[in-house]
Protein backbone atom coordinates (compact mmCIF):
# COMPACT_ATOMS: atom_id res chain seq x y z
CA UNK A 1 0.00 0.00 0.00
CA UNK A 2 1.19 3.50 -0.77
CA UNK A 3 1.02 6.01 1.87
CA UNK A 4 0.76 9.63 0.61
CA UNK A 5 2.20 13.02 2.15
CA UNK A 6 2.53 16.31 1.26
CA UNK A 7 6.19 16.12 1.93
CA UNK A 8 8.20 13.58 2.95
CA UNK A 9 11.69 14.57 4.78
CA UNK A 10 14.43 12.17 4.46
CA UNK A 11 16.93 12.82 7.65
CA UNK A 12 16.21 13.84 10.77
CA UNK A 13 19.12 16.18 11.83
CA UNK A 14 18.79 19.95 12.22
CA UNK A 15 17.77 20.33 8.79
CA UNK A 16 15.55 17.54 8.68
CA UNK A 17 13.70 17.63 11.67
CA UNK A 18 13.45 21.86 11.12
CA UNK A 19 11.78 21.22 7.78
CA UNK A 20 9.39 18.84 8.91
CA UNK A 21 8.19 20.99 11.54
CA UNK A 22 8.21 24.49 9.72
CA UNK A 23 6.43 22.31 7.13
CA UNK A 24 3.69 21.04 9.39
CA UNK A 25 3.23 24.63 11.24
CA UNK A 26 2.63 25.91 7.66
CA UNK A 27 -0.17 22.86 7.42
CA UNK A 28 1.37 19.89 5.71
CA UNK A 29 1.29 16.55 6.48
CA UNK A 30 4.57 15.80 6.85
CA UNK A 31 6.44 12.17 7.27
CA UNK A 32 10.16 12.14 8.11
CA UNK A 33 12.59 9.31 7.66
CA UNK A 34 15.27 8.43 9.39
CA UNK A 35 17.61 5.41 9.26
CA UNK A 36 19.98 6.28 13.00
CA UNK A 37 18.91 8.38 15.90
CA UNK A 38 16.43 11.58 15.33
CA UNK A 39 18.83 14.58 15.93
CA UNK A 40 21.52 13.40 13.44
CA UNK A 41 24.94 13.35 14.38
CA UNK A 42 24.77 17.05 15.24
CA UNK A 43 22.79 15.95 18.55
CA UNK A 44 24.11 12.69 18.83
CA UNK A 45 27.63 12.50 18.03
CA UNK A 46 28.46 16.44 17.36
CA UNK A 47 27.38 19.25 18.58
CA UNK A 48 25.82 18.91 21.47
CA UNK A 49 27.84 16.11 22.85
CA UNK A 50 31.12 17.85 22.66
CA UNK A 51 29.99 21.30 23.87
CA UNK A 52 28.74 19.17 26.53
CA UNK A 53 32.26 17.95 27.35
CA UNK A 54 33.29 21.32 26.64
CA UNK A 55 31.83 22.90 29.34
CA UNK A 56 32.56 20.34 32.20
CA UNK A 57 36.25 20.44 31.02
CA UNK A 58 36.07 24.11 31.59
CA UNK A 59 34.17 24.21 34.63
CA UNK A 60 36.23 21.48 36.20
CA UNK A 61 39.60 23.75 35.02
CA UNK A 62 38.19 26.67 36.98
CA UNK A 63 37.13 24.69 40.00
CA UNK A 64 41.24 23.73 39.99
CA UNK A 65 41.85 27.38 40.57
CA UNK A 66 39.90 27.97 43.43
CA UNK A 67 39.30 25.21 45.41
CA UNK A 68 41.43 24.23 48.40
CA UNK A 69 41.88 20.34 47.74
CA UNK A 70 45.06 18.53 48.19
CA UNK A 71 45.03 16.65 45.07
CA UNK A 72 42.48 18.74 43.49
CA UNK A 73 38.99 17.55 41.48
CA UNK A 74 39.55 14.20 39.71
CA UNK A 75 38.98 13.34 36.34
CA UNK A 76 36.07 10.84 35.38
CA UNK A 77 35.50 10.45 31.65
CA UNK A 78 33.04 7.78 32.40
CA UNK A 79 31.01 10.37 34.43
CA UNK A 80 31.76 12.75 31.87
CA UNK A 81 29.90 10.83 29.24
CA UNK A 82 27.01 9.85 31.38
CA UNK A 83 26.86 13.57 31.70
CA UNK A 84 26.86 14.15 27.97
CA UNK A 85 24.03 11.28 27.65
CA UNK A 86 22.01 12.57 29.88
CA UNK A 87 21.89 16.27 27.76
CA UNK A 88 21.50 14.18 24.66
CA UNK A 89 18.60 12.00 26.05
CA UNK A 90 16.52 15.09 27.24
CA UNK A 91 16.67 16.69 23.84
CA UNK A 92 15.65 13.86 21.86
CA UNK A 93 12.50 13.04 23.81
CA UNK A 94 12.15 16.84 23.39
CA UNK A 95 12.36 15.91 19.61
CA UNK A 96 9.93 13.29 19.85
CA UNK A 97 7.87 15.70 21.45
CA UNK A 98 8.16 18.15 19.28
CA UNK A 99 7.19 15.55 16.68
CA UNK A 100 4.54 14.36 17.93
CA UNK A 101 2.51 17.78 19.04
CA UNK A 102 2.75 18.96 14.98
CA UNK A 103 1.62 15.66 14.12
CA UNK A 104 4.45 14.24 12.16
CA UNK A 105 4.66 10.55 10.82
CA UNK A 106 8.21 9.09 12.02
CA UNK A 107 9.30 6.79 9.94
CA UNK A 108 12.69 4.59 11.02
CA UNK A 109 14.22 3.40 8.10
CA UNK A 110 16.95 3.87 5.11
CA UNK A 111 14.83 6.30 2.21
CA UNK A 112 15.79 5.27 -1.44
CA UNK A 113 13.87 7.43 -3.86
CA UNK A 114 12.16 5.44 -6.74
CA UNK A 115 11.32 8.53 -8.85
CA UNK A 116 10.18 11.70 -8.53
CA UNK A 117 7.23 11.51 -6.10
CA UNK A 118 8.13 7.97 -4.74
CA UNK A 119 10.18 7.02 -1.66
CA UNK A 120 10.79 3.23 -0.51
CA UNK A 121 11.80 2.67 2.82
CA UNK A 122 13.86 -0.35 3.72
CA UNK A 123 14.21 -1.88 6.76
CA UNK A 124 17.94 -2.42 8.41
CA UNK A 125 18.19 -5.85 6.53
CA UNK A 126 17.66 -4.08 3.45
CA UNK A 127 14.10 -5.23 2.89
CA UNK A 128 11.08 -2.82 1.27
CA UNK A 129 8.75 -2.52 4.06
CA UNK A 130 7.13 1.14 3.06
CA UNK A 131 6.11 2.98 -0.18
CA UNK A 132 5.62 7.07 0.27
CA UNK A 133 4.73 9.32 -2.14
CA UNK A 134 4.74 13.16 -1.98
CA UNK A 135 4.05 15.67 -4.08
CA UNK A 136 7.39 17.40 -2.41
CA UNK A 137 10.62 15.71 -1.08
CA UNK A 138 13.45 16.99 0.86
CA UNK A 139 16.74 15.36 1.38
CA UNK A 140 18.05 16.05 4.23
CA UNK A 141 20.69 12.99 4.98
CA UNK A 142 23.31 15.15 6.26
CA UNK A 143 27.40 14.36 6.08
CA UNK A 144 30.31 12.07 7.70
CA UNK A 145 33.77 12.26 8.08
CA UNK A 146 36.18 11.98 5.67
CA UNK A 147 38.73 9.01 5.55
CA UNK A 148 42.27 9.23 4.35
CA UNK A 149 43.27 6.27 2.49
CA UNK A 150 46.69 6.31 4.67
CA UNK A 151 45.07 6.28 7.67
CA UNK A 152 42.11 3.56 7.59
CA UNK A 153 39.89 3.61 10.87
CA UNK A 154 39.34 0.50 12.75
CA UNK A 155 37.37 2.59 15.49
CA UNK A 156 39.66 1.80 18.28
CA UNK A 157 43.29 2.82 17.59
CA UNK A 158 42.16 5.08 14.72
CA UNK A 159 38.78 6.85 14.66
CA UNK A 160 37.26 9.60 13.10
CA UNK A 161 35.72 12.57 14.90
CA UNK A 162 32.37 10.84 15.25
CA UNK A 163 33.57 7.76 17.17
CA UNK A 164 34.80 9.95 20.16
CA UNK A 165 32.33 8.72 22.64
CA UNK A 166 33.32 5.45 22.21
CA UNK A 167 36.25 5.19 23.94
CA UNK A 168 36.76 3.82 27.53
CA UNK A 169 40.06 5.81 28.42
CA UNK A 170 41.89 8.61 28.28
CA UNK A 171 44.83 7.73 25.95
CA UNK A 172 48.39 9.05 26.86
CA UNK A 173 49.71 10.32 23.67
CA UNK A 174 46.94 11.43 20.71
CA UNK A 175 47.59 12.64 17.16
CA UNK A 176 44.74 14.83 15.60
CA UNK A 177 45.00 14.81 11.89
CA UNK A 178 43.53 18.14 10.81
CA UNK A 179 43.64 21.29 12.06
CA UNK A 180 40.46 23.36 11.26
CA UNK A 181 37.44 24.02 13.61
CA UNK A 182 36.64 19.69 14.41
CA UNK A 183 40.78 19.04 15.15
CA UNK A 184 41.48 22.21 17.08
CA UNK A 185 38.32 21.54 19.54
CA UNK A 186 39.08 18.03 19.82
CA UNK A 187 43.15 18.87 20.45
CA UNK A 188 41.91 20.94 23.32
CA UNK A 189 39.47 18.72 24.95
CA UNK A 190 42.17 15.57 24.91
CA UNK A 191 44.79 17.78 26.45
CA UNK A 192 42.18 19.27 28.99
CA UNK A 193 41.88 15.37 29.50
CA UNK A 194 45.14 15.06 30.05
CA UNK A 195 46.53 13.70 26.95
CA UNK A 196 49.99 14.62 25.29
CA UNK A 197 48.05 15.91 21.96
CA UNK A 198 50.09 16.21 18.18
CA UNK A 199 47.93 18.72 15.99
CA UNK A 200 48.35 18.07 12.42
CA UNK A 201 47.55 20.48 9.20
CA UNK A 202 48.51 20.29 5.89
CA UNK A 203 48.16 23.75 5.29
CA UNK A 204 50.40 26.38 6.31
CA UNK A 205 48.46 27.43 9.26
CA UNK A 206 45.85 26.02 11.37
CA UNK A 207 42.17 26.90 10.72
CA UNK A 208 43.27 27.87 7.19
CA UNK A 209 39.52 30.13 6.91
CA UNK A 210 39.77 32.08 10.05
CA UNK A 211 41.78 35.32 10.65
CA UNK A 212 44.91 35.29 10.71
CA UNK A 213 45.42 37.39 13.84
CA UNK A 214 42.91 34.90 15.71
CA UNK A 215 44.63 32.11 14.25
CA UNK A 216 47.70 33.84 15.62
CA UNK A 217 46.50 33.77 19.15
CA UNK A 218 44.96 30.38 19.17
CA UNK A 219 48.14 29.16 17.93
CA UNK A 220 50.74 30.77 20.51
CA UNK A 221 47.96 29.91 23.46
CA UNK A 222 47.91 25.95 22.48
CA UNK A 223 51.55 25.88 22.23
CA UNK A 224 51.99 27.36 25.27
CA UNK A 225 49.64 24.94 27.20
CA UNK A 226 51.82 22.28 25.42
CA UNK A 227 49.64 21.08 22.33
CA UNK A 228 52.89 20.41 19.67
CA UNK A 229 51.55 21.92 16.29
CA UNK A 230 52.44 21.14 13.36
CA UNK A 231 51.60 23.01 9.68
CA UNK A 232 52.43 22.13 6.40
CA UNK A 233 52.66 18.43 7.05
CA UNK A 234 51.15 15.50 5.75
CA UNK A 235 50.84 11.62 6.74
CA UNK A 236 52.23 9.33 4.98
CA UNK A 237 51.95 6.11 6.77
CA UNK A 238 50.92 4.43 10.03
CA UNK A 239 52.22 1.51 11.62
CA UNK A 240 50.90 -0.29 14.46
CA UNK A 241 53.59 -1.51 17.29
CA UNK A 242 53.62 -3.05 20.05
CA UNK A 243 54.81 0.86 21.32
CA UNK A 244 51.52 2.97 19.58
CA UNK A 245 51.01 3.96 16.28
CA UNK A 246 54.10 5.24 14.69
CA UNK A 247 52.87 8.01 12.41
CA UNK A 248 55.50 9.03 9.66
CA UNK A 249 54.84 12.59 8.33
CA UNK A 250 55.78 14.20 5.41
CA UNK A 251 59.07 15.89 6.82
CA UNK A 252 60.06 12.72 7.66
CA UNK A 253 59.83 13.11 11.27
CA UNK A 254 57.76 9.85 13.58
CA UNK A 255 55.42 10.63 16.37
CA UNK A 256 54.34 7.48 18.18
CA UNK A 257 50.75 7.57 19.75
CA UNK A 258 48.16 5.52 21.39
CA UNK A 259 45.41 7.03 19.44
CA UNK A 260 45.12 9.04 15.87
CA UNK A 261 41.71 11.18 15.60
CA UNK A 262 41.03 11.86 11.83
CA UNK A 263 39.30 15.65 11.24
CA UNK A 264 40.04 16.34 8.04
CA UNK A 265 36.47 17.39 6.86
CA UNK A 266 33.49 16.43 6.14
CA UNK A 267 31.85 14.54 2.61
CA UNK A 268 27.58 14.76 1.85
CA UNK A 269 25.91 11.61 2.60
CA UNK A 270 24.08 11.13 -0.71
CA UNK A 271 25.09 7.43 -1.94
CA UNK A 272 22.24 4.97 -2.39
CA UNK A 273 19.33 7.10 -2.05
CA UNK A 274 18.31 6.58 -5.88
CA UNK A 275 19.47 10.22 -7.13
CA UNK A 276 19.58 9.12 -10.54
CA UNK A 277 16.28 7.01 -10.30
CA UNK A 278 14.58 10.89 -9.50
CA UNK A 279 16.89 13.25 -12.03
CA UNK A 280 18.78 14.48 -9.15
CA UNK A 281 21.90 15.56 -10.35
CA UNK A 282 24.96 15.80 -8.78
CA UNK A 283 27.83 18.34 -8.71
CA UNK A 284 31.52 17.80 -7.07
CA UNK A 285 29.90 15.78 -4.56
CA UNK A 286 26.96 17.46 -3.68
CA UNK A 287 23.18 17.89 -4.63
CA UNK A 288 22.93 20.39 -7.29
CA UNK A 289 20.72 22.99 -6.15
CA UNK A 290 19.22 26.32 -7.52
CA UNK A 291 19.30 29.13 -4.92
CA UNK A 292 15.92 28.01 -4.02
CA UNK A 293 17.31 25.04 -3.10
CA UNK A 294 15.43 22.64 -5.67
CA UNK A 295 17.60 20.41 -7.10
CA UNK A 296 17.22 19.69 -11.22
CA UNK A 297 13.96 17.63 -10.27
CA UNK A 298 10.71 19.73 -9.79
CA UNK A 299 9.75 19.15 -6.45
CA UNK A 300 12.31 17.21 -4.81
CA UNK A 301 14.78 20.07 -2.46
CA UNK A 302 17.94 19.00 -0.47
CA UNK A 303 19.20 21.04 1.92
CA UNK A 304 22.34 21.33 4.58
CA UNK A 305 25.15 19.56 4.27
CA UNK A 306 24.20 18.00 0.65
CA UNK A 307 24.41 21.04 -1.20
CA UNK A 308 27.11 23.60 -1.01
CA UNK A 309 27.41 26.18 1.51
CA UNK A 310 29.13 25.79 4.93
CA UNK A 311 28.52 22.38 6.69
CA UNK A 312 26.86 23.73 10.21
CA UNK A 313 23.88 22.92 11.61
CA UNK A 314 22.32 26.22 11.84
CA UNK A 315 22.88 26.41 8.46
CA UNK A 316 21.06 23.55 8.03
CA UNK A 317 18.26 24.86 9.43
CA UNK A 318 18.38 27.92 7.84
CA UNK A 319 17.72 26.01 4.43
CA UNK A 320 15.06 23.74 6.44
CA UNK A 321 13.04 26.90 7.15
CA UNK A 322 13.41 28.44 3.21
CA UNK A 323 12.66 25.34 1.46
CA UNK A 324 9.39 24.55 4.08
CA UNK A 325 8.26 28.35 2.79
CA UNK A 326 9.18 28.33 -0.67
CA UNK A 327 6.71 24.69 -0.78
CA UNK A 328 4.16 26.36 1.40
CA UNK A 329 3.62 29.56 -0.46
CA UNK A 330 3.53 31.51 -3.97
CA UNK A 331 6.39 33.56 -3.80
CA UNK A 332 10.16 31.95 -3.91
CA UNK A 333 12.53 32.77 -1.56
CA UNK A 334 16.30 32.38 -1.98
CA UNK A 335 19.54 31.43 0.01
CA UNK A 336 21.90 33.89 1.31
CA UNK A 337 25.20 32.63 3.33
CA UNK A 338 26.70 36.07 3.68
CA UNK A 339 26.11 36.52 7.32
CA UNK A 340 25.88 33.04 8.54
CA UNK A 341 28.01 33.27 12.04
CA UNK A 342 30.88 29.97 12.12
CA UNK A 343 31.91 29.34 15.65
CA UNK A 344 34.45 27.17 17.00
CA UNK A 345 34.32 26.68 20.93
CA UNK A 346 38.16 26.45 21.53
CA UNK A 347 39.50 28.15 24.64
CA UNK A 348 39.30 30.99 23.63
CA UNK A 349 36.16 30.72 21.60
CA UNK A 350 36.14 32.16 18.50
CA UNK A 351 33.29 33.65 16.53
CA UNK A 352 33.43 34.96 12.75
CA UNK A 353 30.87 36.23 10.15
CA UNK A 354 31.22 38.16 7.40
CA UNK A 355 34.52 38.78 5.29
CA UNK A 356 38.07 38.80 6.73
CA UNK A 357 40.32 41.83 6.58
CA UNK A 358 42.13 40.74 3.46
CA UNK A 359 39.48 39.68 1.24
CA UNK A 360 37.04 42.67 2.58
CA UNK A 361 40.34 45.18 1.24
CA UNK A 362 40.52 43.42 -2.06
CA UNK A 363 36.72 44.29 -2.24
CA UNK A 364 37.75 47.83 -1.89
CA UNK A 365 38.95 50.93 1.22
CA UNK A 366 37.52 49.55 4.71
CA UNK A 367 37.81 50.90 8.01
CA UNK A 368 39.09 48.22 11.17
CA UNK A 369 38.29 48.41 14.73
CA UNK A 370 39.36 46.50 17.35
CA UNK A 371 39.32 46.25 21.18
CA UNK A 372 40.97 43.76 23.44
CA UNK A 373 39.01 42.36 26.39
CA UNK A 374 41.95 42.74 28.74
CA UNK A 375 40.19 46.16 28.80
CA UNK A 376 36.56 45.08 29.40
CA UNK A 377 35.53 45.35 32.82
CA UNK A 378 33.31 41.98 32.61
CA UNK A 379 36.07 39.92 31.25
CA UNK A 380 38.67 40.80 33.89
CA UNK A 381 35.57 39.99 36.48
CA UNK A 382 35.69 36.37 35.33
CA UNK A 383 38.99 36.35 34.89
CA UNK A 384 39.32 35.30 31.21
CA UNK A 385 40.92 38.64 29.55
CA UNK A 386 42.31 36.97 26.66
CA UNK A 387 41.71 37.79 22.97
CA UNK A 388 39.93 40.86 20.88
CA UNK A 389 36.91 42.16 19.01
CA UNK A 390 37.73 43.05 15.05
CA UNK A 391 35.32 44.69 13.56
CA UNK A 392 35.22 45.77 9.33
CA UNK A 393 33.39 48.51 7.78
CA UNK A 394 33.04 50.00 4.66
CA UNK A 395 35.07 53.03 4.12
CA UNK A 396 32.55 55.71 2.87
CA UNK A 397 28.87 54.02 4.27
CA UNK A 398 29.87 52.71 7.35
CA UNK A 399 28.06 49.56 7.10
CA UNK A 400 29.20 46.46 9.02
CA UNK A 401 30.65 43.73 6.55
CA UNK A 402 32.94 40.98 9.05
CA UNK A 403 33.42 40.76 12.49
CA UNK A 404 36.72 38.17 14.21
CA UNK A 405 35.72 37.02 17.88
CA UNK A 406 38.49 35.20 19.71
CA UNK A 407 37.88 35.36 23.34
CA UNK A 408 35.14 34.88 26.24
CA UNK A 409 31.61 33.85 25.01
CA UNK A 410 33.05 34.66 21.18
CA UNK A 411 30.12 32.33 19.42
CA UNK A 412 27.12 34.00 21.61
CA UNK A 413 29.00 37.62 20.94
CA UNK A 414 29.27 37.36 17.14
CA UNK A 415 25.43 37.12 16.95
CA UNK A 416 24.93 40.25 17.50
CA UNK A 417 27.30 41.66 14.43
CA UNK A 418 25.48 38.29 12.49
CA UNK A 419 21.75 40.76 13.34
CA UNK A 420 23.35 43.79 12.90
CA UNK A 421 24.85 42.89 8.93
CA UNK A 422 21.40 41.16 8.33
CA UNK A 423 20.17 44.13 8.47
CA UNK A 424 22.53 46.43 6.73
CA UNK A 425 23.62 48.34 9.63
CA UNK A 426 26.01 51.10 10.21
CA UNK A 427 28.62 51.67 12.82
CA UNK A 428 27.23 54.72 14.00
CA UNK A 429 23.72 52.90 13.80
CA UNK A 430 25.23 50.11 16.21
CA UNK A 431 26.44 52.15 18.37
CA UNK A 432 23.60 54.36 19.50
CA UNK A 433 21.96 51.20 20.78
CA UNK A 434 22.39 50.99 25.27
CA UNK A 435 24.76 47.89 25.72
CA UNK A 436 24.33 46.66 30.19
CA UNK A 437 27.74 47.55 31.91
CA UNK A 438 29.38 45.28 32.85
CA UNK A 439 28.66 42.84 30.23
CA UNK A 440 30.99 41.50 27.35
CA UNK A 441 28.52 42.76 24.44
CA UNK A 442 30.47 46.12 25.21
CA UNK A 443 33.43 44.66 23.88
CA UNK A 444 31.54 44.32 20.74
CA UNK A 445 30.23 47.86 20.54
CA UNK A 446 33.73 49.30 21.54
CA UNK A 447 35.37 47.73 18.84
CA UNK A 448 32.44 48.79 16.28
CA UNK A 449 33.08 52.74 17.74
CA UNK A 450 36.76 52.28 17.15
CA UNK A 451 36.22 52.02 13.92
CA UNK A 452 35.19 55.70 13.70
CA UNK A 453 37.81 56.46 16.63
CA UNK A 454 35.22 56.92 18.85
CA UNK A 455 36.13 53.75 21.64
CA UNK A 456 35.58 54.95 25.12
CA UNK A 457 38.04 52.60 26.88
CA UNK A 458 41.24 52.72 24.52
CA UNK A 459 43.98 54.96 25.05
CA UNK A 460 44.91 57.39 22.42
CA UNK A 461 48.31 55.97 22.70
CA UNK A 462 47.82 51.97 21.83
CA UNK A 463 49.47 48.95 22.85
CA UNK A 464 49.33 46.13 20.57
CA UNK A 465 49.69 42.73 22.39
CA UNK A 466 52.69 40.36 21.13
CA UNK A 467 50.32 38.48 19.35
CA UNK A 468 48.93 40.88 16.93
CA UNK A 469 52.42 42.33 15.86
Amino acid sequence: MTEVFDLVVIGAGPGGYTAAIRASQLGANVALVEKGLWGGVCLNWGCIPTKTLIDNLKTMKKAKKLLVLETGPQLSLEKLFQQKDLVVGNLRKGLETLFKTHKITLITGTAKLAGAKTIIVQDSKGQDKRRLEANNIIIATGSSPVELPELKTDGRDIITSDQIFKLTQVPTQVLIVGGGAIGCEFAQIFHDLGAQVHLMELTSRILPEADEEVVKLLTVGMIRSGIKVYTGVAVEQAIKTKNGIAVTLSNKEVITVNLVVTAVGRKANIEDLGLEKAGVTVDQDRIKVNKQLETTAQGIYAIGDCVSGPMLAHKAAYDAVTVAKNIAGKEKQEVDYTTIPKCIFTAPEIGMVGLREQEAKAGGTVKIGKFLFAASGKAQAIRDTRGFVKIIAQAGTGQIIGAHIIGPQATELVNQIALAMTNKMTTKQFAQVVFAHPTLSEAVKEAVEDVDGQAISISKKRFTPPFLK
